[in-house]
């Protein structure tokens, strides 16, 4: 009991240094997650576009996927002229979305309105078994814009990623609500369905049962997925399995047939003015427009809007004003900021001529016929007015949807790819898959690693310790010698070990010493860092002597040998010691920094370095718990050699 409480100090020290832990984990890692939520270039991107009815056979009532305040009708980019009028109502059970858009004929059109006026096929799947099929060879899987439907009934395209990034061990995944799914209404809670497909490794479809085990909002693989695969789970009625090969996999068997509709009536994006009176400003329904969007197709009425920029003809060189572009109109801009014509310049057809010539390099562009002015809250403007009655319109643009890491800074922080400070229960399930990484008989293996330090450090510890005891004897018997020499021994430790590494290391290779392998260099750095204290500590020691003690020996003719064994090596002696101690870390560091620069494959120091360019911080971490408990079982090391060398320091 007694011992108990003599270690109960220790233990709560690291009780709480494992508790603390936590809370630093979130310190260092929640910024970083923070700013990848925040880091559009890591978003997810959505491409808005027409939707098909969902229900061919529901004609000519319409439902539409989503609430669209403002939409018309087209068919191959081209508007339709009937009289109809959009509203807003809830999903039923077999919707996706939460909302969607019906649409209400208020004038039916000559011809009655059957399926076979809304659509045009292209072709069926073609089944390869195991709920896998092949589109037909006109149709493009990767296009978000494909109408697959299993009858009449509309097919969602739907997959979401897992939270978790590959790394060539991990089994389980779990996965976020997919964006889209219907939020439910449980025993009164509203609940997010989770997806429950199929999943998908890069472009391969996975069977339940056999490739994984569904585990309640996560699966476990029977397979670890290689590092930097794709882990992906079927959120819709099918997902994409390979875009070049038109492999796409089903949620669930479908008992109609499935095709690929070729042409079929969508509900497109009205455009909504800015504000009134200004008929050059329009704003999408959805904000954060992805800038570098190519497939973005903005229509006035039957027209199809320009938004490629056009470069100049001329070279920006800071000194030339005037330049020539492909279209007689459109909008300037430089650097991305519009410029105001008669303001900023004037134009005479392809000509624009500037008041003060661009910058040299500057970013010079010309829109044709539109410009999108505000991605963040997706603003465009046009460069001339539409005609009285124009519809701007939309059938496809591209929006930041989401952050690829998840919905929240918590979900944010599982999924970095790398935490600087691991909860320690993360260590903890890392030490097992760690030291069983390589067999015992393998000098890579972390035992014989930690054993090759350690002898690194004691051959350190007693090249230093000979260097310092040498030089703190010299000072204290000749004081000219320290008045010459005690500047440089100070001066050298300002020198950056990591400066000096290199070069010795050159110096050590010209002698053909194989720096991979050889303790050289450990011991020498080891030992150029660990003389300083045992230098400075033994000095002061060897000075602490009273003065009355010294005159008493004198009085007794004392030789000078006589009077350092039987008073200063006796008073030196718990300075000795603590520097030593102190020289013993001083040491340890050294053989570390050592064998990092040197490649040293049998030391600590290379497996640290290795497991920080692999990204394993867990791992990291390990060695760094296990450096700390070599330095101080070292030290404890030289405790008990004090109770030996020096009994009389017990009392």
């Amino acid at each position: 009991m007694n011992r108990l409480r003599g270690h109960l100090p220790v233990l709560m020290v690291l009780l709480v240094i494992v508790l603390l832990g936590y809370p630093l984990a979130l310190l260092f890692g929640l910024p970083l997650a923070h700013r990848d939520m925040n880091d559009l270039r890591k978003w997810e991107h959505a491409t808005i576009s027409a939707s098909p009815p969902h229900d061919l056979a529901a004609a000519p009532q319409l439902t539409f996927p989503g609430g669209i305040e403002r939409g018309l009708l087209v068919r191959d980019d081209v508007p339709i002229d009937w009289h109809y009028r959009l509203v807003e109502r809830e999903a039923d059970e077999h919707d996706q979305a939460e909302v969607v858009t019906a649409l209400v004929l208020e004038e039916l059109p000559a011809a009655p309105l059957t399926p076979s006026r809304l659509v045009r096929w292209e072709g069926e799947l073609e089944p390869l078994g195991e709920g896998v099929y092949r589109l037909p060879d006109s149709a493009d899987a990767g296009d978000p814009t494909l109408a697959v439907y299993a009858g009449q009934r509309l097919l969602t395209l739907g997959t979401v990623r897992a939270r978790e990034v590959p790394e060539g061990e991990r089994l389980v995944f779990s996965f976020p609500p997919a964006p889209g799914l219907r939020v439910e209404q449980q025993a009164g809670r509203r609940v997010q369905r989770q997806a429950a497909g199929p999943v998908l490794v890069d472009d391969r479809a996975l069977r339940e049962g056999r490739d994984y085990e569904d585990l309640g909002g996560q699966v476990r693989l029977e397979d670890a997925p290689p590092f930097g695969s794709s882990v992906r789970r079927v959120s819709g009625d099918y997902g994409v399995v390979d875009a070049s090969a038109g492999l796409v996999v089903l949620a669930a068997e479908q008992p109609e047939p499935l095709r690929v509709a070729a042409s079929v009536v969508r509900l497109a994006e009205a455009l909504e003015p800015v504000a009134a009176g200004n008929d050059r400003r329009y704003r999408f329904a959805h904000d954060k427009v992805v800038e570098s969007d190519r497939d973005r197709r903005v229509f006035v009425g039957r027209t199809l809007l320009s938004g490629d920029p056009e470069r100049p003809g001329e070279r920006v060189d800071g000194a030339t004003s005037s330049f020539t572009f492909d279209s007689p109109m459109g909008i300037i801009t430089v650097d991305g900021v519009r410029l105001t014509e008669g303001q900023d310049y004037v134009r005479e057809g392809n000509l624009v001529t500037f008041t003060r010539p661009p910058a040299r390099n500057a970013r010079l562009r010309h829109y044709p016929d539109f410009f999108l002015v505000d991605p963040a809250r997706g603003e465009i403007e046009l460069a001339a007015a539409p005609d009285p009655g124009g519809t701007v319109w939309t059938s496809r643009y591209t929006v930041y949807a989401r952050p690829s890491c998840g919905e929240t800074v918590l979900e944010c922080f599982y999924s970095l790819p790398q935490h600087p400070v691991p909860f320690p229960h993360w260590i903890a399930t890392r030490l097992g898959p760690f030291f069983e990484k390589y067999p015992l008989a393998d000098e890579r293996n972390v035992v014989w690693a930690t054993l090759y330090t350690t002898l690194g450090t004691m051959a350190a510890l007693a090249l230093g310790s000979a260097v310092g005891i040498v030089l703190a004897v010299m000072f204290v018997l000749l004081r000219p010698l320290e008045r010459a020499l005690l500047p440089w021994v100070i001066a050298s430790q300002t020198i950056p070990i990591i400066a000096l590494v290199p070069v010795l290391l050159l110096i050590l290779g010209n002698f053909g010493i194989t720096i991979q392998t050889s303790l050289l260099p450990t011991a020498i750095i080891g030992a150029y860092i660990a003389f300083f204290p045992m230098v400075v500590g033994t000095v002061k020691g060897l000075r602490s002597v009273d003065p009355l003690a010294l005159d008493l020996m004198r009085s007794y003719a004392a030789t000078p040998l006589q009077v350092f064994t039987k008073v200063r090596f006796p008073a030196a002696v718990p300075f000795f010691f603590t520097s030593l101690k102190l020289a013993t870390a001083a040491a340890l560091v050294g053989a570390l920094v050592a064998e990092t620069e040197s490649n040293n494959r049998r030391g600590l120091g290379f497996q640290i370095l290795g497991q920080v360019q692999s990204g394993n911080v867990a791992d990291v971490w390990i060695l760094l718990i296990i450096s700390a408990l070599l330095g101080v079982g070292l030290v404890a090391g030289i405790g008990l050699l004090q109770r030996v060398v020096a009994p009389w320091e017990r009392a």
